[in-house]
């Protein structure tokens, strides 16, 4: 071995332990000892965007193709420092002479993909990673970006495939975004979620837990589950602040928590001889619904949850793929035809910081009742639409009252807020007399007299106890 490939050796080393300045120490080392050395001037340049020097870094590519111009290692360094500054299209134009240079590397076709991605052209960079497989059909960042992309354009099945051989190379952090535990979840392939061997990375342990555990709570295991959210516990304490998904688990930790101490005070709600079973498919709210046994016009009957990720009822109505409307037809299918099908969705749409006033934030011009009034009577017609085609009984479900201290919101916004709910639930009450449909009106169980939330009812500032929805039912007139 060179003398100067042991100094690369060395740098790398100092790379991996974190000591940067120390690394550029040996790499301007070999510089010096060998100037046409590209790998070394590439990592230096590397290296010095990373202490904050772009300037610098793009300097010493500069000079460096001035004498190696068709080097693509050396272009491929380039669009790596633009890419790190946020100029995504000259990064993208480097990359793309890169590739050019040496068509043939599928890591070249890989970064192009990882560009085009970032700069929302998904299906340019889906043609990116697939030519990457193509070259190397065992190129795990290849993998792991289509298997991102599939994910977002709805095709769950094939983006768990992808992230499980991507899973088989044993690096860390491989799917921080859980998409493969989030895709068998949604499939029903629940055997092989609980069977997937624990990540190495902490937050992608956690994320995956907690997709196990409300998969235990679903399938009325709350042994398990609680037993997955002991396991969950601490990595949500070593996981980064801005892990992806962390505070939406750490507050399904929380729901599930609560509704297992729930149910642990109201063991008679759970596990009675049923007569019928009725479906409840919707956002987080049908995980208060899972598994209860209680009368419902007279007869005794169970609960089956059916839970979409994410899933507002905005999703349902969009002419667009997603993950989402993935979740929901999935679930959908696992349901017999002449079914008693609960369509509980909205909640999602109707939250401070989600759905229509995220809209409304954007782009202050939007009307909110206006978004109200559009969504609501589409949001009925997809799954009256849905129920006719798979033979079920539709009923549906009002989203419940806000438990937010609105005392603390701006006046402007505090009266969107609670109007947005407030208009939701008069246009989903005005959709199910319309068409005769049954609804259970959870909405009113936790609203007191003076319009505030009904705080006995919930879990936390959104999720509603089962109290909430026992009372709706108990208040119907069928």
């Amino acid at each position: 071995m060179a003398i100067t490939d042991s100094m690369i050796q060395t740098a790398m080393s100092h790379l991996r332990a974190g000591a940067r300045g120390e690394a550029a120490k040996v790499l301007r080392d070999v510089c010096r000892i060998e100037p046409s050395h590209i790998r070394a001037h590439c990592m230096l340049a590397i290296v010095t965007y990373q202490d904050g020097d772009s300037g610098g870094a793009l300097a010493i590519l500069d000079e460096l193709e001035s004498r190696h111009p068709d080097k693509p290692e050396v272009v491929r360094s380039r669009a790596e420092v633009l890419r790190g500054t946020g100029n995504l299209e000259a990064a993208l134009d480097a990359q793309r002479k890169a590739r050019e240079l040496n068509p043939h590397d599928p890591v070249g076709h890989l970064q192009e993909g990882v560009l085009l991605d970032a700069m929302g052209r998904r299906t340019e960079a889906m043609a990116a990673a697939e030519q990457a497989l193509t070259l190397k059909p065992d190129l795990t960042g290849a993998q792991q970006l289509l298997g991102a992309l599939t994910y977002r354009t709805g095709e769950i099945g094939e983006s768990a495939r992808l992230m499980a051989e991507a899973r088989r190379a044993g690096k860390a952090g491989i799917d921080p975004n859980h998409h493969q535990a989030l895709s068998l979840f949604g499939l029903g392939r629940i055997n092989e979620l609980m069977a997937l061997t624990p990540a190495i990375h902490p937050t992608q342990r956690f994320g995956e837990t907690m997709v196990k555990a409300i998969a235990a709570w679903l399938d009325n295991d709350p042994q398990r589950c609680g037993d997955m959210l002991i396991e969950a516990q601490p990595l949500a304490g070593n996981a980064a602040i801005d892990a992806p998904n962390r505070s939406v688990f750490i507050v399904y930790g929380a729901i599930l928590d609560g509704l297992l101490s729930w149910r642990r005070d109201n063991p008679d709600s759970y596990g009675r001889e049923a007569e019928q079973t009725f479906h409840v498919i919707g956002d987080s709210h049908v995980l208060t619904a899972a598994n209860l046994t209680l009368p419902v016009a007279g007869v005794m009957t169970r609960l089956k949850s059916h839970f979409t990720f994410g899933c507002k009822a905005w999703h349902l109505v969009r002419d667009e793929p997603s993950p989402y409307r993935s979740f929901f037809q999935a679930a959908a299918d696992g349901i017999p035809a002449s079914s008693t099908v609960v369509a509980g969705y909205g909640e999602l749409d109707c939250r401070y910081k989600e759905g229509i006033m995220r809209v409304v934030r954007n782009n202050p011009a939007r009307d909110w009742r206006a978004l109200v009034d559009d969504l609501v009577p589409r949001y009925v017609a997809f799954v009256m639409a849905e129920a006719e085609r798979r033979g079920w009984t539709l009923w549906l479900q009002t989203p419940p009252m806000s438990n937010v201290n609105t005392s603390l919101l701006l006046t402007d916004d505090r009266l969107a807020f609670l109007g947005i709910i407030e208009r939701f639930n008069e246009r989903l009450r005005a959709e199910a007399e319309a068409h005769k449909l049954p609804l259970i009106d959870v909405k009113a169980t936790t609203t007191t007299p003076k319009r505030t939330p009904r705080h006995t009812h919930y879990i936390d500032t959104n999720q509603v106890r089962p109290t909430a929805l026992i009372e709706a039912l108990r208040l119907m007139t069928l």
